[in-house]
């Protein structure tokens, strides 16, 4: 008899957590809402009268910002993607992988790939465990900055951060 019972409890409790909404509202100290979405793709929205943040982890948060190519034979598994918009038109894009290319040979790849595709170099830095290229678009819509670091022994770490508008 109490299996019988348990059966419908189970399948409640599994139905209740499936459903309901995966948005939750947060009100700041100035009344202010902010919606929070979590996606069940490694996603996680956050929308206010400012504008909007998507926050991407794993595999889709290795997305390239700003048109740029994927770095060849990066490891994406653990990528990080944080794409935000302002209400203003604003843009901004923070993008992370790994590679077990030197920071040397990813900087050059993103010197190439940003030269052709328009962008005019403002600065480089070469900081012995890490090396930075910063471009700026010639239209001046925009900016990016790639940061290369080696993780002694254990690859390099890549972040690229851009933004527009």
């Amino acid at each position: 008899m109490r299996t019988i019972h348990m059966v419908p409890a189970v399948a409640l409790l599994a139905l209740a957590a499936c459903g309901g909404s995966n948005e939750q509202v947060y009100r700041g100290p100035d009344g202010e809402e902010v919606r929070v979405e979590r996606g069940g793709d490694g996603t996680t929205t956050y929308r206010s009268g400012d504008g909007e943040t998507v926050i991407t982890t794993g595999e889709l948060g290795a997305e390239m910002p700003a048109g740029l190519p994927r770095y060849p034979g990066a490891d994406t598994s653990r990528g990080l993607n944080i794409d935000a918009t302002g209400r203003d038109g604003g843009s901004g894009q923070v993008s992370s992988f790994q590679t077990d290319d030197a920071p040397a040979e990813v900087i050059a790849f993103y010197r190439r790939a940003l030269e052709s595709d328009g962008y005019s170099i403002a600065a480089t830095m070469d900081m012995g465990q890490s090396q930075m290229i910063v471009a700026e678009r010639q239209d001046g819509e925009g900016g990016v900055q790639i940061t290369a670091t080696d993780m002694n022994g254990q690859g390099t770490s890549v972040s690229v951060i851009a933004g527009g508008g």
